[in-house]
């Protein structure tokens, strides 16, 4: 199941990620993921950092003048491209980007004091293994933030997405996941949300932030 979602989600990806940065919701989402991850955990320069689902960059480019380096990973190489050249154009000499899919690669023998995702945990079908994942890529003490869907009715993506594996989460269980992966120091805060409107009714989905310590 793993490999048919996540082949989904890099074909549709790869297709999407030209328009990808011309939303607003998608634009205010990650401005506000990033000002909390930024008010949670005590970035410093010097630290290596590691975006899981990047995508084009919209909440890792704002968070990399405050890190020392940051690798900016997704599925999709058409999202990485897209970033690329936004860091080519805003002269970024601290990121760099790599096609990654941790469901099914090893992970980089790099130890990363702060691994952050947004809006990419609800694209894995095996979310706890990930974690598990993560814990193992932290230097000591590293830190993870993760963003994503609050547990929602399944009408945040419209029918026809393909490569959606949960319709959010509950903010209990993905801390017993944390816990379970071997992370300490679990916070939960609502970090954005987001409005859509179908059919005249507009339905308000929360976004929240987890941030833990290896």
């Amino acid at each position: 199941m793993s490999s048919l979602v996540q082949d989904s989600n890099r074909q549709r990806f790869d297709h999407i990620a030209a328009d990808w940065d011309d939303s607003p919701m998608r634009r205010a989402m990650a401005g506000n993921v990033a000002r909390t991850i930024a008010d949670a955990v005590p970035l410093q320069s010097d630290w290596q950092a590691l975006e899981y689902g990047c995508g084009t960059g919209l909440v890792g480019a704002q968070l990399a003048p405050r890190l020392g380096h940051l690798l900016a990973c997704d599925l999709s190489p058409g999202m990485l491209s897209v970033l690329d050249e936004k860091a080519r154009a805003a002269g970024v000499d601290n990121l760099d980007t790599r096609v990654l899919d941790l469901t099914r690669e090893a992970p980089p023998a790099q130890r990363f004091d702060l691994i952050f995702s947004s809006m990419t945990m609800h694209h894995i079908p095996d979310v706890p293994a990930l974690l598990r994942v993560f814990h193992g890529m932290l230097a000591a003490d590293g830190w993870v933030a993760l963003a994503d869907l609050d547990a929602e009715d399944g009408s945040f993506h419209t029918p026809d997405v393909p490569g959606v594996a949960h319709h959010g989460f509950a903010r209990d269980e993905f801390t017993r996941w944390l816990a379970a992966a071997g992370f300490r120091d679990i916070n939960a805060r609502t970090a954005h949300t987001a409005e859509k409107t179908r059919d005249g009714k507009t339905a308000r989905y929360p976004i929240f932030l987890i941030t833990a310590r290896r």
